[in-house]
């Protein structure tokens, strides 16, 4: 089963995460911030990582920038439920590489469609 990486500093965003993944079969670790969450991937080579945008340390964005700089093969899906005025920072992270996006509150339903759309072989084929 895929390996999910969640990178998120609101333990109980990462604790529903992990039981909704886990209950799927998926293997889930975490990360607090940036910084944790690209030596997490050096590491352990997850398949996807679910990135919140706004993180301690070193954000969402910068931690995007520097998997395109390594032409890291992880999945990204950005999530995040701050929305500024004038600043879409989702619609930002799409430009910077996200492969998905969504906007936290979001049901369980619609992050299983997500994750399998962005790990299915046809995505995995045009990467």
């Amino acid at each position: 089963m895929p390996l999910i990486l969640i990178a998120d500093d609101n333990r109980q965003i990462c604790g529903w995460l992990r039981a909704v993944l886990e209950a799927e079969g998926y293997r889930v670790i975490e990360a607090g911030d940036g910084r944790e969450a690209m030596a997490a991937i050096e590491r352990e080579g997850p398949d996807l990582m679910i990135l919140d945008m706004y993180l301690p340390v070193q954000d969402g964005l910068e931690t995007i920038l520097m998997l395109q700089q390594m032409q890291s093969p992880v999945k990204i899906l950005a999530i995040s439920g701050q929305p500024l005025p004038g600043y879409d920072i989702l619609k930002i992270a799409k430009a910077f590489g996200a492969h998905g996006v969504l906007e936290k509150p979001f049901s369980q339903e619609l992050l299983l469609q997500e994750i399998l759309a962005l790990l299915s072989p046809a995505q995995q084929r045009s990467a």
